[in-house]
Formats: C-alpha cells, sequence, structure tokens
C-alpha cells in the first residue's frame, strides 16, 4: 500500500501541483493506519473500573475506534462521573450507543407516574440519584413523593447537559463485519434494522435462543456473559459475542478488542470483588 501511495505522489509531480501531493500524503497515510475497534458497555456507575480500563487498554482515540454500548447509569455508585466520562470520550470520538437503563433514566426524568418511578427504583434508580443530587437523598425520611420531585428538579436544574446526550444517542452502530447495540436483535426480521427501538434496548431470550441469519457479528451488552457461560468473561457464541461482565455485580468490567480478524479480551475486576 505504501509503495503504491508513493508512487502516485511521484507521479504527480510533474503537475507540480503541491497542494494535491499534500492531499494525497494524507490520504495514504490514513489508508494503512491500522485501527483497533474496542467496545466496553453496562459500566452502570463503575467509573473507577472504567478509568482503569482506559489505562489497561492503552486507549488512543487517534487510531482506535472505542464503541460504548450504554447503560451508564444506575446500580453503581458513581453514574454522574460515569456519564461525564462517557461524553468526554464521545467528544474525542467514542461512539456511544443507548442502553435500556439510559432510556428508564430519561423516562423517570420526564415522566410523572408512579409505574415509571417504581420501573425506575427496581432497577438501581437509588444509587443514580445519590451520585446527582447527593449521598443520603431519601435517608432520613425514606421514599417521599415530594423527595423525587426534588431530585428530578435537581437533575434537571444541574445536569441539563446530560440528559440532552442521553436523549441523542443512538441505538446501533455498524463498522466492517460487525454490528454494535445495547441488547440484540429481532432475529425473526429479513431487515434487522426493522427492529423496534425497544427491542434494541430491552430483548434477551428471543435473541440469544435463537440464530440470526445477517452476515454481521452482533456484539451486545444487557445480558450478563455469566448467564450464558460459567464465566463474567466474554462470551463467543454463533455470530453473538456478549461482552457484558456484572461489574456493578462485583464481577468485572471488559473490554472486547476486534483488530483485523483476530479478537483480544482485557477486564477489570470490580472493586466490590
Amino acid at each position: 500500500m505504501m509503495e503504491a501511495c508513493e508512487f502516485l505522489v511521484e507521479e504527480k509531480k510533474e503537475l507540480d501541483n503541491q497542494k494535491w501531493k499534500e492531499i494525497m500524503n494524507i490520504v495514504c497515510r490514513e489508508s494503512i493506519r491500522i485501527k483497533r475497534i474496542l467496545a466496553i458497555s453496562d459500566l452502570h456507575g463503575c467509573f473507577d473500573e472504567l478509568m482503569k480500563l482506559i489505562e489497561l487498554i492503552k486507549y488512543n482515540p487517534e487510531s482506535d475506534q472505542l464503541i460504548l454500548l450504554g447503560d451508564y447509569l444506575d446500580r453503581g455508585p458513581n453514574s454522574r462521573e460515569t456519564l461525564s466520562k462517557v461524553m468526554s470520550l464521545a467528544d474525542e470520538g467514542a461512539i456511544a450507543l443507548r442502553g435500556n437503563h439510559d432510556q428508564m433514566f430519561l423516562d423517570w426524568i420526564r415522566i410523572d407516574n408512579d409505574r415509571n418511578d417504581l420501573h425506575f427504583f427496581r432497577n438501581g434508580g437509588y444509587a443514580t440519584i445519590s451520585s446527582y443530587a447527593g449521598p443520603g437523598w431519601f435517608k432520613e425520611r425514606g421514599y417521599e413523593d415530594q423527595l423525587v420531585k426534588k431530585a428530578k428538579q435537581h437533575i434537571q436544574n444541574h445536569n441539563q447537559a446530560h440528559l440532552e446526550f442521553l436523549d441523542k444517542l443512538p441505538y446501533y452502530y455498524e463498522i466492517d463485519d460487525y454490528l454494535f447495540v445495547h441488547a440484540g436483535i429481532n432475529p425473526s426480521l429479513r431487515d434487522w434494522k426493522s427492529t423496534e427501538n425497544k427491542d434494541f434496548m430491552w430483548i434477551r431470550d428471543h435473541f440469544l435462543k435463537n440464530e440470526h441469519h445477517h452476515a454481521n457479528t452482533i456484539v451486545h451488552g444487557h445480558t450478563p456473559a455469566s448467564l450464558l457461560h460459567p464465566s463474567n468473561d466474554i462470551y463467543f457464541g454463533n455470530k453473538k459475542i456478549a461482552i457484558d461482565g456484572s461489574c456493578a455485580y462485583g464481577g468485572q468490567l471488559n473490554c472486547l478488542e476486534i483488530m483485523g480478524n483476530s479478537v483480544k479480551q482485557y477486564d477489570v475486576k470490580s472493586c466490590k470483588s
């Protein structure tokens, strides 16, 4: 590839077009640059583990494509800090996708009804409120509707940028022969892009228990790898790769590295373990 690029540049010399040469040199450098694809999912407020993992993989936004598969909030102790870091990584070029917990947080903030509140709190929402509004928000008096409303207002007043970021997150990302998504796709559909948005974030059994006919290998989180094999390590199935290591439950935070035809796992043990 390098020889071909040099040849093209040299051949253009007779035109004495310096600008053209500069452009061609840039194109040639880009064409031979090796990129790693790095995928991490289900951070769930595990900020310390995320920082250690980024250091472990020696992440370089100039040469790596980092893809984050959603669920940045809930359960873990540092949802606010984690999402701030995700936003910073996205500013550097990382792709951040939408998970079901990210959607639950938005729904809880914006829709006032008991069902949304209950759904949010049953799925780790207390930890998220503690991260955003301060520890012990409900400690003295326990759960109260007025405290819930004040918490929502506090987050809206002080973290509007977080809400806007979450609201714009895409549901999937395609690169090379891989499809990255939080939960999975509907394998019954001829065109996987017709999968309902809810399924991109929530699907489980129908996706996991049925083969899909698409060319892409689907990299997903949402379902802990430990439910698919007896380990928190990344699970490699038939054109499916599950990378959720259950970090918020005391497992580990995994990173899948893809470089050409080779794959590699990095992991950092949960601070709870």
